[in-house]
């Protein structure tokens, strides 16, 4: 249960973390429909479901029991690593830009770099994860911004996790679950390897930065999110209210419409996997309305502040060490 304290969980009463179960559960019948319709499981499936429920426990237990951010980390690495390693299409073996006419091979690099972007994904999904709706709808999004890409058996592997986002939505919207880590780590891990796969099977055909352009809003606001703080000297991970989500809700004066405004943003490169416009100009456009938004917030005044360091109301959580403390990304509404 998800109780809420006040100052960052906000909501009006104890709500149950199960979202992420229900998405393991249709995971796992995604891989029985797999089977079922194609006779096997390829190896690429049984790796993206295999390194999904490592997160999903991962998650599972630090919604429980907070779990050492360092140890996170590190089962995050080797999860990742694995998969990358064990599943060559399960790597981004290349850097491919057909529209600026080059290609850049990463070689030995291939592997960490996959892990790179999947921790990336990973926290930066779980970042963004603050208001009702929100995580639940940037993956659905980001499902349909993949669809034209997909091989079929991924497709038919991600149906019944499709269907049960949008049951959840539903629920989420009214408050009356979250997904918890569990669903926010296993979701990131299984988008992100489906994207990886979808971008290694086209071999050159599908532009590295169409990838880079569905993921861009969490993952920039996640590094701007971090730098400020290490700027500022409270730590990379210390809790606070500062993430676009908030400032979309102090601006729009809503939950529902921040939540709008932010999918508008991520929804951006759709401009480009169905319109084919240059993704140059996608990037370019989501950078621009990413820095718009911030400036409206910073000309409006700051109505949100970081804790300040060594605040005994409020723990830090990094800086000079990672301290045991109460999840600081937990906060829905």
């Amino acid at each position: 249960m998800d109780k809420p304290d006040g100052a960052r969980k906000l909501h009006t009463a104890p709500t149950p973390l199960v979202g992420g179960i229900g998405l393991f559960l249709a995971l796992c019948a995604g891989v029985a429909l797999q089977a079922a319709v194609f006779g096997s499981t390829p190896p690429a499936s049984v790796a993206i479901a295999a390194v999904s429920g490592v997160f999903f426990l991962l998650g599972f237990m630090d919604d429980r029991r907070h779990i050492n951010p360092w140890l996170r980390l590190a089962v995050g690495i080797v999860g990742a690593g694995a998969a990358a390693i064990a599943v060559p299409s399960l790597r981004v073996g290349a850097l491919w830009f057909p529209d600026l006419g080059f290609t850049i091979p990463l070689g030995m690099a291939a592997v960490p770099f996959t892990v790179f972007c999947v921790l990336c994904l990973k926290h930066g999904s779980n970042l963004s994860d603050g208001l009702n709706g929100l995580f639940l709808g940037m993956c659905i999004l980001w499902l349909l911004l993949l669809a034209p890409w997909m091989v079929p058996e991924t497709s038919v592997l991600l149906l019944p996790t499709a269907g049960a986002l949008a049951v959840l939505l539903v629920a989420n919207l009214k408050g009356r679950l979250f997904t918890g880590d569990s669903g926010a780590y296993m979701m990131s891990s299984l988008i992100g390897f489906a994207a990886i796969e979808a971008y290694a099977s086209h071999r050159g055909g599908m532009p590295a930065l169409y990838l880079g352009a569905c993921f861009l809003i969490p993952v920039l606001d996640m590094g701007r999110v971090m730098a400020v703080r290490i700027r500022r000297g409270t730590g990379a991970f210390t809790p606070g209210r500062d993430h676009l989500h908030h400032y979309l809700k102090d601006w729009t004066g809503s939950s529902n419409r921040a939540v709008a405004v932010y999918l508008a943003l991520c929804s951006i490169p759709a401009l480009h996997a169905y319109l084919d416009a240059p993704l140059v100009m996608v990037m370019a456009l989501q950078v621009v309305a990413y820095a718009a938004t911030l400036s409206v917030n910073r000309a409006r005044g700051p109505e949100m502040h970081q804790p300040a360091r060594g605040d005994p109301q409020k723990p830090a959580f990094g800086g000079g060490s990672f301290k045991h403390s109460p999840k600081p990304y937990q906060n829905r509404e």
